[in-house]
């Protein structure tokens, strides 16, 4: 064998994300992968609050922690993330103290922080890790499509971006320390902070949080937080009543900054005047007081500042309460109260100023949970049950034509809903904007319709989330809003709706890979159009069949159900469905081994798609047409179609379908006898795999290892010949 040889030199640059090990290389092989700018370290932290009265013990337990993790990441001792929880009752402070002292020592966290507010005790069900994970993971860059599906796959991915970083992570709200948990990160540069009404005793027995309780205010401190809200000079005028008022907010700071705020907007009122007030409304709402009720702490104060609005102000205040999200939109607050945007807001923005509203980003609000409960409370005693029958009717209203319009807008040749106006056009980035603005709210929403009777308005605004919920890939949501829709369809007796949101929810289930429950779902959806005679769903799900069959293998029955699938859709006159069932009978053909009659049936949906003008579908024909001719062994034929699949995803930026297609070029090139062509599309194919975190990486990587083995076999064979 001949040895002497120019040195190898294999150089890989730029931020590429993704480095392949693949055997043995020979030649210069450079790299160089161009990605989008990153974003900055995420900093998440809310405005901290004004008139923060120092909780002195807590701030210096909480400073000695953070000494603590910056002495261990130094020394490099100890591989654990230091954790402190916060307790107390609702309106003690939790929050405040938490983002009070997060914002003191941001600076010494290089790397950013992430905050959220896990709704643990909200009018609203609290967020699961999974979408908590969701929101964690894209802050820190990550892209939709690379944020795995699963729990674990997201805790695991979480905890390889934080390893080695600083950052500061305020969880505030928790429920249980099974939700915390798998929001914890790994590093023990990284510090957590987490809030809740729980003691949350499990975190402190299994993974060593510090415990902070906080209770009410001292009097002393209550005292000084009335001096710095509303001046000394009124505060040592008064003292007395300023004692009495203490007592009777129950030293809670929300119930404290409430009164101080009714007090700056009248200075004229003495403090003794508003003890009167305060006193004479707390016996009126002594019956309303029940045991373990954490609202009667502070209803009186609740009810005093309630009755000191105007009439205006306080039904806009009593009617958002209805509103069953996190948060509401100014434009839905106008639509439930049934006011003008700009009227709605000088009541919201009164709101804000009286610390009865907090601001939760542009043109957004957000209620204080307690505030919240009694805003309920005073729109039950305050309003007729038809009105707020028609405020609820009316929010609802309003969530079904945004969501509407946003499914038009991502799936432009989706089934119309019946009876619906078409809205007006609305552009793809502007709808998937509004679906992220509104996510945390649309299942809430979605379960509110059964509660309040709008069993319509609840399957409607179901059925047209899903186009948002599959482009995004948010499977969990999509199910949940389905099963709940589901609910709804069947209370009201709407048949037809009943068969789509079972289809729609088959669909779920498929891309999800439970072929068990899809194919239970679209069964059921088989039944119930059949029952009602509608075409269309009838189609779907047959073809949804067919689907399930071929991945488990059985090309007999998948070919039965694309066939039925193509009569029904010919009924109908339902052209893309047509083509569609030729394209899925075509997979099954294939599958069983029948390639003339599979590049038959792919041959005429290709003329349909090219009729309607629907690239996407033709890419698709084209893909599966190539990997047909692949196993017929027409390799030359095969290439010409995938690289037309790789030219129409490529135009579509669809990387994952262009990734598809390379690997399966470079089946075809491999064919042919052209090995570099074949590294290359394996390569380009693995890349954007890896960098999407598709588990078809795998194959693709075995099947260029292969290539890169078989390369180096014949080089040392080719040398042994020339000694």
């Amino acid at each position: 064998m001949n040895d002497d040889r120019t040195p190898v030199e294999n150089d890989f640059s730029g931020n590429g994300g993704a480095v392949i090990q693949a055997g043995v290389i020979q030649g210069n092989v450079s790299l160089r992968a161009v990605t989008d700018v990153p974003l900055p370290s995420p900093r998440q932290l809310p405005p901290a609050t004004k008139g923060f009265v120092d909780r002195e013990v807590h701030i210096q337990q909480l400073d000695s922690l953070l000494d603590e993790v910056e002495l261990v990441t130094d020394r490099a001792e100890l591989p654990v993330v230091t954790i402190s929880t916060i307790s107390g009752s609702a309106g003690v402070g939790k929050t405040a103290l938490a983002v009070h002292w997060a914002h003191r020592v941001r600076d010494r966290f290089p790397d950013g922080d992430i905050y959220i507010n896990l709704r643990g005790y909200d009018a609203v069900p609290p967020l699961t890790p999974h979408e908590a994970l969701d929101g964690f993971l894209r802050a820190m860059d990550v892209p939709a499509e690379k944020i795995p599906r699963d729990l674990n796959g997201r805790a695991a991915l979480y905890r390889s971006l934080t390893t080695g970083r600083k950052m500061l992570v305020l969880l505030d709200n928790a429920a249980s320390a099974e939700q915390v948990r798998p929001l914890l990160p790994a590093s023990p540069g990284c510090m957590v902070i987490i809030t809740s009404r729980s003691r949350l005793s499990g975190l402190v027995v299994r993974d060593g949080a510090i415990r902070a309780v906080l209770d009410v205010l001292s009097s002393q401190d209550a005292t000084r937080l009335l001096v710095k809200t509303i001046g000394s000079e009124r505060v040592d005028r008064e003292r007395d009543s300023v004692a009495r008022l203490v007592e009777l907010c129950s030293r809670l700071p929300l119930a404290l900054r409430i009164v101080a705020d009714r007090a700056c907007l009248d200075e004229d009122i003495s403090l003794a005047d508003l003890v009167q007030e305060l006193t004479a409304e707390e016996s009126r709402l002594d019956a309303l007081a029940v045991e373990d009720d954490e609202l009667s702490a502070v209803r009186t104060v609740f009810s005093w500042s309630y009755k000191a609005l105007d009439s205006g102000t306080a039904r806009v205040f009593r009617l958002i309460g209805l509103h069953p999200g996190v948060d509401i939109a100014l434009d839905a607050a106008a639509s439930l109260t049934g006011l003008a945007p700009p009227a709605v807001r000088r009541h919201l923005e009164s709101l804000v100023g009286l610390h009865l509203l907090a601001r939760s980003g542009p043109n957004r609000y957000r209620l204080h949970d307690l505030l919240k409960l009694y805003a309920v409370e005073r729109a039950k005693l305050d309003e007729s049950a038809e009105a707020l029958q028609d405020a609820r009717e009316a929010l609802l209203r309003w969530y079904l034509r945004h969501t509407y319009a946003a499914y038009r807008a991502i799936l432009p040749q989706g089934r119309p809903l019946p009876g619906l106006d078409d809205p007006p056009r609305q552009e793809l980035d502007q709808a998937l904007r509004w679906c992220e603005q509104e996510r945390l709210n649309l299942l809430d929403i979605i379960r509110a319709g059964p509660e309040w009777g709008q069993h319509e308005l609840g399957w409607e605004i179901a059925l047209a989330g899903m186009a948002f919920f599959e482009r995004r890939s948010y499977w969990r949501a999509w199910v949940d809003s389905h099963l709940t829709g589901l609910q709804c369809a069947r209370h009201a007796g709407d048949r037809l709706a009943e068969g789509w949101l079972l289809l729609s929810l088959g669909d779920a289930w498929w891309d999800r890979g439970d072929f068990d429950e899809a194919l239970r779902s679209y069964t059921e959806s088989l039944a119930v159009a059949r029952d009602v005679e509608d075409l269309w769903t009838l189609g779907f799900a047959l073809r949804g069949c067919g689907l399930v069959y071929e991945d488990r293998g059985n090309f007999a029955e998948a070919t039965r159900y694309a066939r039925e699938a193509l009569h029904t859709f010919s009924r109908m006159g339902e052209e893309r469905g047509v083509g569609l069932a030729l394209m899925s009978l075509g997979h099954a053909l294939r599958g069983a081994g029948r390639l003339v009659e599979a590049l038959a049936s792919y041959a005429d949906a290709m003329e349909i798609f090219k009729r309607l003008g629907n690239r996407w579908s033709e890419g698709f024909v084209e893909l599966h047409r190539g990997q047909t001719l692949l196993r017929a062994g027409d390799h030359p034929a095969a290439l010409t179609a995938l690289t037309a699949a790789i030219d129409l995803f490529g135009e579509l930026s669809d990387r994952r379908h262009v990734a598809l297609a390379q690997s399966y070029a470079g089946d075809a090139y491999l064919a042919l006898d052209e090995r570099r062509a074949a590294r290359e599309a394996f390569t380009g194919a693995l890349l954007t795999l890896l960098e999407l975190d598709d588990p078809l990486a795998a194959e693709v990587q075995r099947r260029l290892a292969d290539v890169e083995w078989e390369g180096a076999e014949r080089e040392a064979n080719l040398g042994d010949s020339d000694e």
